[in-house]
């Protein structure tokens, strides 16, 4: 991937539906599953194997760590190569969820041909949020490829 340095802020959706996102995703499982069925000999592989190759096909894992601190929820990780308005993030219910989707086009001409190649890169990553968040008030960034989000705790 190219290094892309961007202060700008990924998109952020509050209260909106995170199961959305998640249906979408396994909708492009299923289907990337239903081919992979299709190629195949009927004495080869099963739907289980089928299902886990979609999904290692069209899901990139990304490491994220969340630490519960006394005032605040701290998400990191690193989206080297992703540009803010290719990550969204959406926090509801004591939910944080955060997706992205990178795609890389190449071309190149040789003896009169060309050659265009494409690539596209997703992950889908949530996280249980403790329930004295205030995720109305939450702040991201996304810097040099690191991606941070504080979620301040409410005050008792």
């Amino acid at each position: 991937m190219t290094e892309r340095k961007s202060t700008e802020l990924p998109v952020i959706h509050k209260n909106d539906d995170i199961f959305a996102t998640f249906d979408h995703i396994q909708h492009m499982i299923r289907e990337r599953a239903d081919h992979i069925f299709h190629d195949r000999s009927p004495d080869q592989g099963d739907e289980i194997s089928d299902w886990l190759s979609a999904e290692s096909e069209i899901l990139t894992d990304i490491n994220l760590t969340l630490q519960d601190d006394e005032d605040q929820v701290v998400i990191e990780g690193d989206m080297e190569g992703f540009l803010p308005k290719e990550i969204e993030i959406k926090a509801k219910d004591g939910m944080f969820q955060i997706t992205g989707m990178h795609t890389e086009k190449s071309s190149s001409k040789k003896k009169g041909v060309t050659k265009t190649t494409s690539q596209q890169i997703n992950f889908c990553r949530s996280f249980s949020l403790p329930e004295s968040v205030e995720t109305d008030k939450m702040k991201v960034k996304l810097k040099n490829g690191r991606f941070t989000a504080r979620i301040p705790k409410t005050s008792h």
